[in-house]
């Protein structure tokens, strides 16, 4: 999972396109990079935080009319500043890159692309895509050829991939993958008479820049806006839409739309549905207190339903990371303990609903059903908004292996026992579907069912491969 952002107008868009990736950091925090068009591509990427990498100086020399951004959290690939996107290459013609989501056939394609060319230099997935995109183009440029070979890319790439283009002298182009797994808004502002046009993986990013939603980009869909700001797109490829319930669950931003759906309401929505499933255990609880941040508004609505005290009995430590999308299981753990801390005079003597979006590996539950117990909690009702994670993702989320989901191995009870929690409650994949009231969902890591096959050797060795990068940090 990553963030990119995509900008053109006749003025310069850096100072749009800072923005909108500082209203990204959320979705990848490892590296980030920004590649612009003036007269010559220009790139900076490096390991970091978009606020520690682009400073006034860099920003004045990557100053363009038309730019792309990237914050990264990676999924394939290790090295935090080589695997760091966009990227580029300039034959046919310059071109610069960056994606959000994961190539599911990535090793097959690598293998491929470097037996022609050797061109495959990094481990980022990103990158395949670039040289299928790119070794389909003809010297002589046209928009048929550009969405032609985009079309390619449908054929040949598989899994998920929202992207953004910049074309050397041309313009800038954005595409989807069939199944529209990751999220990508179109946008727009016009200022003076000087029309702005953004593509984005969150809608929060570029209205924060006054710029207007103008609607999601459809599954299959490339869309070009050349230098003089004409809009051309077309659907390449036409599948069964598979929109990753991840996004609303925990991923995008509580201010954003995915898809037409607003992130906040899905929360609001997914508490309602736990505060049904609550009421029917016959349990009584003091306080409803939620894991921060995502979970607030699912714990918020839940309060409401049942008639209990809302507090904040956990106060996030700013300056700390989202500890899921830490690369490594050390991390994550040191995370814990130095992101959350308890306010005891909410939870002494107290039964406390714990709410949370979800249970992924368990490390983060047991630490933090332990920190409410060691700050006198008499009991500790865990519930998730999440139904159980059984399966590997494979389409973005860093979720490899089956051996680090917890719930892919044990049961409901056993996971309470686990993170020592009093009562363990999921919300169910129903009352999921119910609570963002669609059924075009990817539910691969709910159910094991992927909308993209997935062969079990492909399975095998991108779960090694991935968990052999971790080791590395």
């Amino acid at each position: 999972m990553c963030g990119i952002i995509g900008l053109i107008s006749k003025k310069d868009v850096l100072s749009d396109l800072f923005i909108g990736m500082l209203c990204l950091q959320h979705r990848g925090q490892d590296s980030a990079g920004i590649l612009s068009f003036d007269k010559k591509m220009k790139l900076v990427k490096k390991e970091g935080l978009v606020s520690t990498i682009f400073g006034e100086k860099e920003l004045n020399e990557l100053k363009s009319n038309v730019a792309i951004g990237h914050t990264r959290y990676p999924t394939i690939g290790s090295d935090f500043s080589v695997d760091a996107q966009p990227f580029m290459v300039s034959v046919p013609y310059k071109i610069g890159i960056a994606h959000n989501g994961q190539v599911s056939n990535y090793l097959d394609l690598r293998r491929e692309l470097n037996l022609e060319t050797n061109c495959v230099v990094s481990s980022c997935d990103v990158e395949v895509i670039l040289h299928v995109f790119a070794h389909a183009l003809p010297k002589e440029f046209s928009v048929e050829a550009l969405f032609n070979a985009v079309k390619k890319v449908f054929e040949k790439v598989k899994g998920s991939f929202s992207v953004v283009t910049v074309i050397e002298g041309k313009g800038l182009l954005a595409f989807r993958d069939p199944m529209a797994i990751r999220p990508l808004v179109m946008a727009e502002k016009t200022v003076n008479g000087i029309k702005s046009i953004g593509f984005a993986s969150e809608s929060l990013s570029l209205t924060t820049t006054s710029h207007k939603i103008l609607r999601d980009i459809k599954p299959g869909e490339a869309v070009f806006v050349d230098s003089n700001l004409k809009v051309t797109s077309k659907i390449l490829a036409e599948e069964k839409p598979a929109h990753c319930m991840f996004e609303w669950v925990y991923f995008a931003g509580a201010e954003s739309i995915i898809d037409g759906l607003e992130v906040y309401q899905a929360r609001i929505n997914l508490g309602k549905e736990l505060a049904k499933a609550w009421i029917k255990t016959g349990l009584k609880a003091d306080v409803v207190i939620p894991v921060p941040d995502t979970s607030r508004t699912a714990a918020s609505k839940l309060a409401e339903e049942i008639n209990l005290p809302y507090r904040e009995g956990l106060i996030k430590n700013r300056y700390i990371a989202r500890t899921f999308i830490m690369a490594s299981q050390a991390k994550r753990e040191n995370g814990v303990r130095l992101k959350l801390n308890p306010v005891q005079s909410e939870i002494k003597g107290k039964n406390i609903l714990l709410v949370d979006d979800s249970i992924v590996r368990g490390t983060t539950s047991k630490q933090i059903v332990k920190l409410l117990k060691d700050n006198g909690a008499k009991k500790v009702f865990f519930v998730s908004t999440c139904p159980p994670i059984i399966s590997p993702c494979f389409y973005g989320i860093d979720m490899p292996s089956k051996k680090e989901l917890i719930a892919s191995t044990n049961t409901v009870e056993e996971i309470r026992k686990h993170i020592d929690a009093d009562f363990l409650l999921y919300n169910s994949i129903d009352a999921l579907k119910k609570a963002l009231n669609r059924e075009d969902l990817c539910l691969a890591c709910l159910t094991g069912n992927y909308p993209v096959s997935i062969p079990k050797e492909t399975e095998q060795e991108f779960e090694k491969t991935r968990i052999d990068e971790r080791k590395k940090h």
